[in-house]
């Protein structure tokens, strides 16, 4: 019998794309199969049933709480809603396996299933700011301020609590509790990351494998196509920077519900012909893309512990981001990179321009990633919390 069960509302294989998803998949490599899955279904597998399920090699015990679409666009039911009915239609379907400790980062199954009689569990924030403050759907943002408290109260029965957030983000959010969380109670637990996959390589031979020249400078941004990552303004920043150099190009290396608005907006741009969508992709084919690039950029409004950055160190890039929670942790400003406070695309092509003359950016990266790399995750979590000593 496995020792833990792992709630998410994913496929834990490729849907949705995320950081919330990548560390699942974290998980399922460093613990195996003493976990025991509940998720969704994407394909074939049945729903509201146990069920053993491979997934790269290993066999684990798999609940799907809801067959779905993997669709790029806004879907008419918010996911979150969506999951939240889903986890409390099979709430007792679910606990009926007889696993009594319980492990999610999912929002939607923790306040359906904490008032359950486990022995411990255990929840991360894979991001501290209130999820619906910025959600796609304008009338969700009506209820931000219900659904964090319905979840802080939901935290209450909860034995170990991390966040991979930097300590800013996470003050912020402990004073919004409103008294319901106490400091003692928050662990930072920061994003991992897969070394034997994110390393450096050479930059020459990604570039030759994707097809790209070498006398291209080559900027990068990777993640879900969604406005809170900022692609936006990341499109804004780069039609500036493509301004000051004749061969600049830009790969948005990802996918997502905004992929539609995206490539609308990249046609009416005069430099159309430089960027790129390359939708989803493997992390081996993550990790080329990378590896081609000379700049890394984020965008976003918010974070957790950005996977993009978290990767992109591990290949020892120079980043440039917005202030986002856990950037001055991973960035030493002027060195690997630069933190742009201000949302002004013209500030951060102007930082993107003078991250081109840094020297050690690679060191530097490199030692910092190591903090993060994924032969860490069961030793730290296990330390943390006893179901996975």
């Amino acid at each position: 019998m496995p020792d833990v069960l792992l709630i998410e509302a994913c496929n834990f294989a490729d849907f949705p794309v995320g950081g919330m998803l990548s560390f699942c998949k974290q998980m399922m490599r460093a613990f195996g199969n003493r976990l025991a899955l509940v998720g969704i279904s994407t394909g074939n597998t049945p729903v509201g049933r146990w069920i053993e399920k491979e997934f790269d090699g290993v066999t684990f015990r798999y609940f799907a709480i809801a067959k779905w679409e993997p669709l790029t666009k806004k879907p008419l039911v918010p996911f979150r809603l969506a999951a939240y009915l889903q986890f409390r239609r099979y709430r007792k379907a679910i606990y009926s396996i007889g696993i009594d400790n319980l492990y999610t980062q999912s929002e939607e199954a923790i306040m359906v299933m904490s008032d359950m009689p486990w022995k411990s569990i255990c929840f991360r924030f894979a991001g501290v700011e209130n999820s619906l403050r910025m959600s796609r759907y304008r009338w969700s943002r009506l209820f931000s301020g219900i659904h964090e408290r319905l979840l802080f109260s939901a935290l209450r029965p909860v034995n170990v609590i991390l966040a991979s957030a930097g300590n800013e983000a996470i003050n912020q959010m402990i004073q919004r509790s409103n008294g319901k969380l106490a400091v003692e109670r928050i662990i930072r637990f920061p994003t991992r990351v897969d070394t034997d996959i994110f390393q450096p390589q050479c930059k020459q031979q990604a570039r030759l494998q994707l097809g790209i020249d070498n006398d291209e400078i080559l900027v990068m941004t990777c993640g879900r196509l969604n406005i809170v990552k900022g692609w936006d303004f990341i499109l804004d920043s780069f039609e500036i920077f493509s301004s000051y150099f004749s061969k600049a190009s830009m790969y948005f290396v990802g996918d997502g519900e905004d992929r539609k608005l995206l490539s609308n907006r990249i046609a009416k741009s005069k430099f159309a012909k430089s960027i790129k969508i390359t939708g989803f992709l493997s992390p081996h084919e993550v990790a080329r893309y990378i590896n081609a690039a000379d700049i890394v950029v984020v965008g976003s409004h918010f974070e957790g512990w950005s996977v993009a950055m978290v990767e992109a160190l591990a290949c020892g890039k120079p980043i440039v981001t917005t202030d986002v929670s856990g950037a001055r942790e991973m960035i030493i400003e002027g060195k690997n990179g630069f933190i742009v406070e201000n949302r002004h695309p013209k500030s951060f092509s102007e930082a993107m321009c003078r991250t081109l003359a840094l020297k050690e950016v690679e060191h530097i990266s490199l030692t910092i990633a190591n903090k993060y790399a994924l032969k860490h995750l069961a030793s730290d979590l296990g330390t943390l919390w006893k179901p996975l000593a």
